[in-house]
């Protein structure tokens, strides 16, 4: 496995992040999936995974916790977790007390005495740029106030954010309050690169969220006319993303053998990208995955002509 340093800072983390969404059922029990999946997570520790990332969302951190509680390394790993304060129902009102909560409820959970990561969103009903951004000043005065607190009392690392969509990353991290990003990224959904450089100038570090693209960027799924009945994949709305695939594959003349390793690969290609968050879910796909990150990645040349083709037809800003 290898390691990459966010930003700036002193944090160290394995390429590959652990992602426990759908690795084991919202019951705490002993069912055949989250068994898998907590066979998933042992395997990835044992190849070398230090970094994990989870949600009170998911409802998966009781599997998480079953695993860590006794692990010779529990100490040695580190978490990112997704804190949305203010949420949808919140009408864009910051409460420190429900950020200092969802803190302490991972703490315990993941039976650890700090959060390296914490992903911020900042959420409204509906969830418009508008309406977020008008708000950043407002939120972030109070959200820098109750992170520095809990970072003095050491249970927390750095602050990054998650900000949904190009128009609301750029004022976000203009704020200096983030270490660093939280977003999708991958070659079809290249936008969030556009801020590569800016990043770079302020130590800023990145944290890669859906390297395959919800399951697109697969062996199983990277070819459409193979996909099974009912795959959702062959549903109308993936058509754009299927159609940049087959943009990116003609005008860069791509040959892959396997998608699924290329898609790692290629979403480590650049330096700034500290960390991909994987949803892993049986032994196999942690060996899969942290095979393809071996460190052997396309020559940066190539991540500049997919960026340059998405500009050219008008994908990315």
């Amino acid at each position: 496995m290898n390691y990459r340093k966010f930003g700036d800072t002193d944090l160290e983390v394995s390429e590959i992040c652990f992602g426990p969404m759908r690795f084991a059922e919202k019951e705490p029990g002993s069912d055949s999936r989250s068994n898998t999946g907590q066979r998933a997570l042992e395997r990835a520790l044992e190849r070398g995974v230090n970094f994990i990332h989870s949600s009170y969302e998911y409802g998966t951190r009781w599997s998480l916790g079953s695993v860590l509680k006794e692990h010779p390394k529990r100490d040695e790993l580190h978490h990112i977790i997704k804190v949305p304060v203010p949420d949808f129902d919140d009408d864009g009102r910051f409460d420190a007390a429900k950020f200092r909560l969802r803190i302490e409820e991972a703490l315990a959970d993941l039976h650890t005495d700090r959060i390296a990561v914490v992903q911020h969103l900042q959420r409204y009903k509906p969830n418009t740029d508008e309406a977020r951004i008008a708000d950043i000043a407002a939120v972030h005065e109070q959200l820098g106030e109750t992170f520095a607190r809990l970072r003095e009392e050491g249970k927390v690392g750095y602050l990054t954010t998650f900000p949904y969509t190009p128009g609301f990353a750029e004022p976000a991290l203009a704020t200096g309050d983030f270490s660093g990003m939280v977003a999708y990224y991958n070659i079809i959904e290249m936008e969030m690169a556009e801020f590569f450089p800016a990043m770079e100038t302020r130590n800023q570090g990145f944290f890669c969220i859906r390297p395959f693209m919800a399951g697109l960027l697969t062996d199983q799924r990277a070819d459409r006319s193979r996909l099974v009945a009912g795959d959702r994949l062959a549903d109308a709305s993936n058509d754009a993303a299927y159609a940049r695939l087959a943009l990116l594959e003609s005008s860069l003349e791509l040959h892959v053998e396997s998608w699924t390793a290329f898609a790692v690969k290629f979403a480590l290609i650049h330096p700034l990208v500290t960390s991909l968050i994987v949803g892993l879910n049986t032994p196999e796909q942690v060996d899969q995955v942290i095979d393809a990150a071996d460190g052997q990645y396309p020559d940066r040349d190539l991540w500049n002509k997919a960026l340059d083709l998405f500009r050219q037809h008008g994908m990315v800003t």
